[in-house]
């Protein structure tokens, strides 16, 4: 896989007048997208989304759309989410504001945020046919180029210098040296659409890693990618298994996944060999399921949404409760915050029809 190391001496912008999709308080009908959070678990909303202006001219992202977001391991209220076409925006304030990350991505997609679990200022955006990398806080940049859109990003918090990628073609990338060099470790010849890296079981053990594809099913790696195997045996007898919408880990029990796909959402407690469906409100394959996400803190509650309805669970997926999005949009994204467990956002992105 070719790449190019690319130095970008790009300020950060905080002020990012005339952006595409940033809406005028005021400006546009149903300007209800871009972020949302709840304190309680899901029963109230409330969106998130100023972006202050040198004229205090009011701005929001309320017609933006959200690809992904993530917290600051570190520092609990910041906040990292990329766009649709807006590149990327972070916020230091708990979401209260947002401020674009950087210029080099600006107008552009962002697929995929990884941040340093242990070195604040280290972060990792993937844009497009580029990984930028930046080790002061976004004030610098530079970047990686690669022939394919790069699609996911996930860093080893065991060995922080140890970063993975997959692009839309369906390689598997991989970083030793903090994103500087990649090269290709294996293809799975479907986009990828999320790795996710388990911390390691035991003493002398390695991490866990999983790797989501559009729709050929799941894969894992139990020794840093050397090996791979094919999961998609245990996803068979469910129809349209195959087809990805959401994977996530369970933090608190070890080789615990909850897949969203097609089909539904199903659970594996032994690191993917075996799934079984989880009971909800409504029948397998009649609704999309577009975001899903477990509470860090709880692996009992689960929250998943289709493109207008909320639903949560207290006890594993037995029971759930369902509520209206406050929204007219789907719910891109979920994520629970990882210090509370309470705190739960909601990236939206505009129903495709």
């Amino acid at each position: 896989m070719r790449f190019r190391p690319v130095l970008i001496g790009a300020a950060l912008s905080l002020l990012f007048l005339g952006a595409g999709c940033i809406t005028f308080k005021g400006s546009a009908k149903k300007a209800d997208g871009g972020l949302y959070f709840t304190s309680d678990r899901g029963e109230k909303w409330a969106p998130r989304g100023a972006v202050p202006t040198t004229t205090g001219q009011k701005q929001t992202l309320g017609n933006t759309n959200i690809r992904t977001l993530v917290q600051d391991p570190q520092d609990g209220k910041a906040l990292y989410a990329g766009t649709d076409s807006e590149g990327a925006y972070y916020s230091w304030d708990g979401g209260s504001s947002w401020f674009p990350l950087g210029q080099p991505f600006a107008g552009a997609p962002v697929d995929a945020i990884a941040v340093h679990p242990k070195e604040k200022c280290s972060l990792f955006v993937a844009a497009g046919k580029k990984v930028f990398r930046s080790a002061d806080c976004a004030r610098s940049w530079q970047s990686s180029d690669f022939d394919v859109t790069v699609s996911s990003l996930a860093i080893d918090a065991v060995s922080p210098s140890t970063l993975y990628a997959g692009n839309t073609k369906g390689d598997i990338l991989k970083s030793t040296d903090g994103g500087k060099s990649w090269r290709a470790i294996h293809r799975l010849d479907n986009r990828i659409e999320r790795i996710l890296i388990a911390p390691p079981a035991g003493s002398g053990a390695k991490p866990m890693i999983y790797v989501a594809t559009k729709s050929a099913g799941i894969y894992r790696s139990p020794d840093e990618g050397t090996t791979w195997s094919d999961l998609r045996r245990g996803l068979e007898e469910f129809p349209a298994a195959f087809e990805h919408r959401s994977l996530v880990l369970a933090p608190e029990t070890p080789g615990t996944l909850l897949y969203a796909s097609k089909y539904g959402i199903l659970r594996s407690v032994d690191a993917g060999v075996t799934w079984q469906p989880l009971t909800l409100i409504t029948a397998p394959g009649t609704v999309d399921i577009s975001s899903l996400a477990v509470n860090p803190k709880e692996s009992d509650e689960i929250v998943y949404a289709t493109s207008s309805t909320f639903y949560k669970s207290s006890d594993g997926g037995r029971n759930w409760v369902s509520k209206k999005l406050p929204t007219s949009r789907t719910a891109s994204v979920l994520y629970v915050d990882q210090a509370d467990g309470k705190t739960i956002w909601m990236g939206t992105r505009r129903i495709e029809k």
